[in-house]
C-alpha cells in the first residue's frame, strides 16, 4: 500500500514576519511515518511543499508519480487552507483517499467535511499513529471503516463517527519520527531560536494538565502528561547528532518542565554521556526552581519560553492560567540570572482585558526584561474554551480561518472595552516600547553567538516592523 504523508502549506499566513527559511518539521507525520513503516512496511512518503518551494503543478506531478492509495494531510488551524488546497490537489490527479487529521480537523472534525467535500474523506480525530495504521489495514484489507476508533467519515450520505480511540499510553513503544524520509537541511527554526547551527525539533513529552482557555493541546494530545523516559530521549538526542549532525534541539513540548525528576535525570544522562547539544525548551513559571535551572544550564539548554500572558491577575484567573504574577518574577529572575537567552510571551484581548489591564501586562514585560518579548493577540482557536465563547456571540459566522493567527494583521475577536482597533494599536505600542530601549537592542545583540545568527535577527528585525506598522496603519 502507498501512502503520502503532506505537511500543509501555510501559503504566507504570516506576511511581513516571513522573513526567510523558518520551516518546521511535522513530527506527527514522522510518528506516522515510522510507525506505519514499521507495523506494516506500507510504502510511505512524506512530502512538505513549503520548505521545498513547489507550485501547484510540482505537487500534481509529485502525486500523480507516486500514485498513492492514501494521501494523509497535517495542519493546524492557520495552515487549514493550505491543507484544504493539498487535498484538492489530491482529488484532481490521484483517485486515493484523502485524510485530515491535526488539531483543527480534530476539534471541528464535522465542520471540516461538511464545508470541504471536495477536498477530504475521512477525518483522523486525535493522535494519529495507531489510527492511520488501522485505517489502512482497513482499505487496504476492504474492512468497513467502523470499526476503527478515531475517525469521522462519510457513509450513506451522512456523517458517521467512531467510538474516541484512547490515547498511547507507551510512547517509548513509538519508533522516532522518520526523519531520513525529508531532507533536514531545508528546516530552521524561528528566528529567535537560530544560532547558526544545524537544528531539529523534538518532542518529549505528550498533553498537559493545565486548563488554559486558550490552548487546542487537549483536543489531540489530552490533559493528561504522558512522557517518553529519560533514556528514550537521550537515545534520541543521540541519533540526531550522530546521524544528521544536530547541534541544537527545539523541544517544542508544550511543558518540559512538569515532571522535574525526568528533566533531571535527562539533563544528568546528557552531562554523563558527554553528549554535546545546545537545547531550547518551554516552561511555565511555577516550575521555577535555581537548582533545576542551573543543571539544565550545565546539560546545554541555552534558552527557555515562559508563557506569562497577563500583568493582571484576575485575568490570568478568567484564562484559568493556573499561574501568578510573583511566580512570572521569579521564573524570570531566575533564568536572566543564569545567562539563559529568556523568552516571555504575553497576550492581549483576554476575557476581562481593557486598556488598563494591557498597559499592566506592557510594563510586566519590561520588569520582566526578556531578551526576547512576543506580543500576541488572543485567537480563539477550534477545541479551546475561547472558541466556544467566541461562538456563541457569532452563531451565524463562517468562519474565516485565514484570519486566526495570533500575530495576524486583523484580530478575530474584540471585547466591550477593546475594538479590533484598540488591539491593534496596543500591539503596535508594545512591541515598540518593548523593543527600542537602547539597552535591549545591547543586550539583544550581546547574546549572539555567530554572524549568521546577526544576519538572521536583522532579516526579524525588518519583518517585525513591517508588520508593526501594519498594525500601526490598522488602528488608525
Amino acid at each position: 500500500m502507498k501512502v503520502v504523508l503532506i505537511s500543509a502549506p501555510y501559503f504566507d499566513v504570516y506576511g511581513a514576519l516571513n522573513v526567510g527559511r523558518n520551516h518546521t518539521l511535522s513530527l506527527g507525520l514522522g510518528y506516522i511515518a515510522s510507525v506505519l513503516r514499521k507495523e506494516a512496511n506500507y510504502e510511505v512518503y512524506w512530502y512538505d511543499p513549503e520548505p521545498l518551494g513547489a507550485t501547484e503543478n510540482d505537487i500534481k506531478d509529485y502525486l500523480k508519480e507516486k500514485s498513492p492509495d492514501l494521501v494523509a494531510i497535517s495542519s493546524a488551524t492557520p495552515n487549514f487552507k493550505g491543507a484544504v488546497k493539498m487535498g484538492r490537489l489530491a482529488k484532481e490527479v490521484t483517485s486515493a483517499l484523502v485524510v485530515i487529521g491535526g488539531v483543527h480537523a480534530s476539534a471541528v472534525p464535522e465542520l471540516t467535511l461538511k464545508e470541504n467535500p471536495h477536498a477530504f474523506d475521512i477525518v483522523v480525530i486525535g493522535e494519529g499513529e495507531l489510527t492511520m495504521l488501522e485505517l489502512c489495514e482497513a482499505i487496504e484489507k476492504g474492512r468497513e471503516l467502523d470499526n476503527v476508533a478515531g475517525l469521522l467519515f462519510r457513509k450513506n450520505h451522512s456523517l458517521h463517527r467512531t467510538t474516541k480511540r484512547d490515547l498511547i499510553t507507551d510512547l517509548d513503544s513509538i519508533p522516532f519520527p522518520a526523519r531520513d524520509l525529508v531532507d533536514l537541511n531545508l528546516y530552521r527554526p524561528q528566528v529567535h531560536l537560530y544560532r547558526g547551527r544545524k537544528s531539529a525539533t523534538m518532542i518529549t513529552s505528550r498533553g498537559c494538565p493545565a486548563r488554559c482557555t486558550y490552548c487546542a493541546t487537549q483536543v489531540t494530545m489530552g490533559n493528561k502528561f504522558r512522557v517518553h523516559s529519560a533514556e528514550y530521549v537521550v537515545k534520541e538526542i543521540e541519533h540526531l547528532v550522530k546521524n544528521y549532525g544536530i547541534e541544537d534541539v527545539i523541544i517544542v513540548d508544550d511543558t518540559f518542565t512538569i515532571n522535574k525528576k525526568r528533566v533531571i535525570d535527562i539533563c544528568n544522562l546528557l552531562i554523563e554521556k558527554n553528549i554535546k547539544i545546545g537545547w531550547f525548551c518551554f516552561v511555565r513559571v511555577n516550575d521555577a526552581s535555581y537548582e533545576l535551572f542551573e543543571l539544565m544550564k550545565k546539560a546545554g539548554c541555552f534558552s527557555m519560553f515562559f508563557g506569562v500572558e497577563s500583568g493582571d491577575e484576575q485575568v490570568l484567573k478568567n484564562i484559568k492560567k493556573g499561574t501568578t504574577i510573583a511566580q512570572a518574577r521569579n521564573a524570570l529572575k531566575i533564568s536572566n540570572k543564569l545567562g539563559f537567552k529568556t523568552m516571555a510571551g504575553f497576550m492581549f484581548g483576554n476575557p476581562g482585558d481593557n486598556k488598563e489591564t494591557i498597559e499592566k501586562t506592557i510594563k510586566l514585560a519590561l520588569e520582566l526584561n526578556p531578551i526576547i518579548g512576543s506580543f500576541n493577540i488572543m485567537t480563539p482557536f477550534p477545541g479551546t474554551e475561547e472558541y466556544d465563547r467566541y461562538t456563541k456571540s457569532h452563531p451565524c459566522q463562517i468562519m474565516n480561518w485565514d484570519i486566526f493567527v495570533p500575530k495576524g494583521v486583523t484580530p478575530v475577536i474584540e471585547l466591550v472595552d477593546l475594538t479590533k482597533k484598540d488591539l491593534q494599536k496596543c500591539i503596535y505600542k508594545a512591541y515598540l516600547r518593548f523593543y527600542l530601549r537602547p539597552l535591549q537592542i545591547f543586550r539583544i545583540i550581546r547574546n549572539m553567538s555567530s554572524f549568521a545568527e546577526f544576519r538572521v535577527y536583522l532579516r526579524g528585525a525588518f519583518g517585525l516592523f513591517r508588520r508593526m506598522f501594519e498594525w500601526r496603519r490598522a488602528g488608525k
